[in-house]
């Protein structure tokens, strides 16, 4: 079973506004939901893992490491009829609950209507993102680049329906072929990449290449099994993403 945290709280570093998000507990996944080749997680539950997301008091991109946490929201909103109060002063407030509504209430307002972090999803999500901080570390960069490749291919992916996604804008198509060069600039020395190298590398139509990287590939129990199958693909001369 999926299941998440309560709800927790944290201050935005750019206009100090609070938002929620809610941590991934555990998870429960779908045999039925494709693995692409260019490694993205078709499970729904994805993005609650994401490192960053939208304020959404002021829009601006946030990571989640740059947020202070401010508290725990309880699961649920503690509520008390009158009677009940004078019920549990009386009888000394055995089990607390008077004073978890106490807290409740004492709560600023502003904490408790909190709203939800907006997780990046679109293309044009993360381009704003990169944009926004151009000086980004290189984590950060290649973090958002991936998951603008991802963003980019999703039009190839299909929904529960089987219905393909949307077509992308013109400047989203200028903007994909020179995102996919940036990333393997980034990961060539990166022995953990060298799947996403080869993968790359077919969708750009540079098969040979390609091979000669998936085939070099250390196995680890499952790159191997990942990088035979993206090559039976380069081989193939198929640059267009594919379920695996």
């Amino acid at each position: 079973m999926t299941r998440y945290s309560a709800p927790i709280i944290h201050q935005c570093p750019a206009c100090a506004g609070h938002f929620k998000r809610h941590a991934l507990t555990s998870m429960h996944f779908h045999a039925d939901v494709p693995d692409w080749s260019d490694g993205k997680n078709g499970q729904w539950w994805a993005s609650a893992s994401a490192s960053i997301g939208r304020c959404p008091v002021c829009s601006t991109s946030v990571w989640i490491e740059d947020a202070v946490e401010v508290m725990h929201l309880p699961r649920h909103t503690p509520m008390m009829s009158g009677l009940d109060r004078l019920w549990h002063r009386m009888t000394g407030d055995r089990n607390g609950r008077l004073r978890d509504v106490l807290e409740w209430e004492a709560l600023p307002v502003a904490l408790k209507s909190a709203e939800s972090l907006n997780w990046l999803s679109e293309a044009d999500d993360f381009i704003a993102a990169l944009t926004e901080a151009p000086q980004q570390s290189r984590e950060r960069e290649l973090h958002l680049r991936v998951r603008l490749w991802w963003a980019l291919n999703d039009r190839l992916r299909h929904d529960w329906g089987g219905i393909p996604s949307a077509s992308h804008s013109l400047m989203q198509r200028s903007i994909a072929r020179p995102n996919m060069l940036r990333i393997l600039e980034m990961i060539e020395g990166s022995p953990k990449a060298q799947v996403t190298r080869g993968e790359l590398l077919r969708q750009l139509g540079r098969f040979d290449e390609a091979v000669a990287v998936l085939k070099a590939v250390v196995p680890d129990g499952r790159s191997e099994v990942r990088a035979v199958r993206i090559e039976r693909l380069a081989s193939a001369r198929i640059a267009a993403l594919q379920p695996l």
